[in-house]
């Protein structure tokens, strides 16, 4: 049963508020699920090239970066947080993973990246949690120093890297598995347990669902909602290693729309903005449904604009059903 039960019987109908949660539930586990499998048999029927191994891996390949940032991306958006400066620091993880991979070796070359990604973390969470400036307004002028910071790295130009081994975690297999795949996958896993099954995932809940009460129930609130912050910091730095190992390159605007792709997928998958309520396998489910879209409208052959329509439907869909359940919980 969902927190908004609790909050409906308070009001006077324990039936009524049962009713209205279940529906609310029923809802946000099932209707992602039902989508992404009609989605998955339209665009196999059109082209039954989409469920072949090959394709399947190279749809892994390329959305394990965005993927990897969504998932720690559903941390920062569970505790009532918001970071827009995704494109941003991710561009810069991949500049540092390619100008330490110039000279170290490659192993030291990620770990210098997801380092900085989870020193970007750190100065958000400070800002947004010791500060208190608002997320949105700290995230973009973070977003902006990074940026130049890149640019400066750089001088404007692709930095390239010529040693082989440095491309092998973007571009190696195992099993005939992508290594950015099974590094997706991982992080997935890990923290969806981590939310089901520690003390720190229920403190997520519980922050996010009522930062007040949290705190004055001995929460170190600032401490948990600044640690969101360095999580998701450390998946930049993952991301950023991927795409650097990948192109055997990195640049100061690496793919600037990679912050509408994990806004797109942490929404979709049905965690609430208000924070509190969501997980990261429904985040994995938001994954699987916008690389199916993206990859079938090239398979089908039909034009990239309609797929924008089509993604930006898809959010406001989704926040629209969100509203208005959260709007029924405080009737």
């Amino acid at each position: 049963m969902s927190d908004i039960s609790t909050r409906l019987e308070a009001v006077g109908d324990p039936a009524a508020s049962r009713r209205v949660a279940l529906l609310y539930d029923g809802i946000r586990t099932y209707a992602i699920l039902v989508t992404l499998a009609l989605l998955v048999a339209a665009v196999s029927i059109g082209n039954p090239a989409f469920l072949s191994w090959a394709n399947l891996m190279n749809i892994l390949s390329q959305w394990a970066p965005a993927g990897i940032i969504a998932a720690g991306m559903t941390y920062v958006v569970l505790v009532g947080g918001f970071d827009l400066s995704i494109a941003s620091a991710f561009s810069l993880c991949a500049v540092v993973a390619a100008v330490v991979g110039q000279y170290l070796d490659p192993s030291v070359a990620f770990m210098a990246a997801i380092g900085a990604g989870i020193l970007v973390g750190a100065v958000n969470g400070f800002f947004i949690a010791r500060v208190g400036i608002n997320p949105f307004i700290t995230t973009v002028g973070v977003g902006f120093m990074l940026t130049g910071l890149a640019l400066l790295l750089t001088d404007n130009a692709a930095f390239m890297v010529a040693n082989p081994a440095f491309s092998s975690l973007g571009t190696g297999r195992l099993f005939g598995v992508p290594y950015s795949g099974i590094l997706l996958i991982a992080t997935l896993l890990l923290l969806q347990i981590v939310l089901w099954r520690t003390v720190y995932g229920e403190l997520i809940y519980s922050v996010g669902g009522n930062y007040e009460a949290s705190w004055l129930s001995g929460i170190r609130v600032n401490l948990v909602v600044a640690s969101t912050y360095m999580l998701v910091g450390a998946c930049y730095g993952i991301a950023g290693s991927i795409t650097a190992s990948q192109l055997s390159s990195a640049q100061a605007n690496m793919d600037p729309s990679i912050v509408f792709d994990v806004l797109t997928i942490v929404v979709v998958g049905g965690t609430s903005l208000a924070g509190g309520s969501g997980a990261v396998w429904r985040t994995a489910v938001g994954i699987a449904i916008i690389a199916t879209i993206t990859n079938g409208f090239v398979l089908l052959d039909i034009s990239p604009y309609y797929q924008s329509i089509i993604k930006g439907a898809i959010i406001v869909m989704a926040l629209s059903v969100d509203a208005l359940f959260r709007k029924l919980a405080s009737q």
